[in-house]
């Protein structure tokens, strides 16, 4: 019976360093549903080109994680406001999406960085027209033949909120992870994952602990018997 308790303490112990493993981080999400657009095959080709040159990491379903991303954060809005130059953001390429599924992006980190992670998923023209305001370009309709495309970009940004005693920390890069992944019923994989350990732990206690469990009870129940028969024999 102590090999029993023993070994459910352990296992309830080890779920729980697996839970604060999983919740030690704040985490910001965007929710979107694919669609189908059509897009200039010159627009198309610029954006390639220009992710091509800027080294953009390309994030795929059903689930993609970078790890160890860098981001400077800005430090009040009006920094927002005034951002021209698109220095402090990190865009990503959102490939193999499908018409219709719904994918959730998110970024973690550490619970002691205080910061707000802003995500906009935007697609190809969007993306282009955002760069061309930068350079001062002229946007321009294109009459190049139209592709079609589920591609989208998303653009990562981040807001410094806390207030540290510390010289320049505002001024350092936040380090997160990023993930594409594809919901199921609304549901992420890592939320299946805690669904079907807790399932695995409730099948254990219910199936094996609380059988032997009981075995052990009736046994000392019977002992306890047999002892109280002996005791009323010997007093007789």
């Amino acid at each position: 019976m102590k090999f029993l308790f023993k070994n459910t303490f352990i296992a309830f112990f080890i779920f729980y360093l697996w839970l604060i493993k999983q919740t030690k981080a704040n985490i910001e999400k965007e929710v979107f549903t694919s669609n189908v657009v059509k897009i200039s095959e010159n627009f198309y080709a610029e954006i390639l080109e220009w992710s091509e040159q800027e080294g953009l990491v390309t994030l795929t379903p059903p689930y993609t994680i970078q790890r160890y991303e860098r981001i400077v954060p800005f430090i009040n809005a009006d920094e927002i406001t005034q951002n021209k130059t698109g220095q402090k953001e990190k865009w990503y390429i959102l490939d193999g999406l499908e018409e219709g599924n719904t994918y959730e992006t998110r970024v973690s980190y550490a619970a002691t960085s205080p910061t707000t992670f802003v995500l906009e998923i935007m697609g190809f023209e969007e993306a282009l027209n955002i760069f061309k305001k930068r350079q001062n370009l002229e946007i321009t309709q294109s009459n190049s033949q139209q592709i079609i495309t589920t591609k989208k970009l998303l653009r990562v940004s981040a807001k410094y909120e806390g207030v540290s005693n510390i010289p320049g920390r505002e001024f350092r890069p936040i380090i997160y992870n990023i993930v594409l992944e594809t919901l199921t019923y609304g549901v992420p994989r890592v939320a299946f994952k805690l669904i079907l350990m807790l399932a695995l732990i409730l099948g254990i206690g219910y199936f094996i602990c609380v059988p032997m469990f009981y075995s052990s009870l009736q046994k000392l129940i019977e002992v306890a018997q047999i002892n109280r028969g002996e005791l009323n024999r010997e007093k007789r």
